[in-house]
């Protein structure tokens, strides 16, 4: 039998290991990496957020469902309240999520200043 404790490998470990490498991956499917933009960077930077968000949503709904209890259930009787549940929940993972995608954040933008630069060099010649 699978047994699930509060903090476990299948339920906490995993879902926090696809959300950290999504915010790794996601940006670079969402941002330019030829952008000499700081505004096509965070549009990028925050697109993916929301995406997080969102996942860790899902991820939530899912592994709540996994430890026995009816999450998609509580959507019928309490839509706002399990909603609010859920979204708390994604939110809190972000505490692993977050500092990663800064730091994605301020590798793509660090990319904006070094592409400027060389256009700025390139035109002093």
């Amino acid at each position: 039998m699978f047994v699930i404790d509060s903090i476990g490998f299948f339920n906490t470990a995993v879902p926090l290991g696809v959300l950290a490498l999504l915010a790794v991956l996601l940006p670079r499917v969402l941002v330019d990496r030829q952008t000499r933009s700081h505004g096509k960077v965070l549009h990028g930077i925050a697109l993916s957020a929301a995406f997080l968000v969102a996942i860790g949503f899902m991820i939530s709904i899912g592994v709540t469902q996994m430890r026995g209890f009816e999450a998609v259930g509580h959507f019928e009787i309490d839509p706002l309240g399990a909603a609010w549940v859920h979204l708390r929940l994604s939110l809190m993972a972000a505490i692993v999520w977050a500092p990663i995608l800064g730091l994605v954040w301020f590798g793509y933008a660090q990319g904006v200043e070094a592409r400027r630069g060389q256009d700025s060099a390139a035109r002093e010649r």
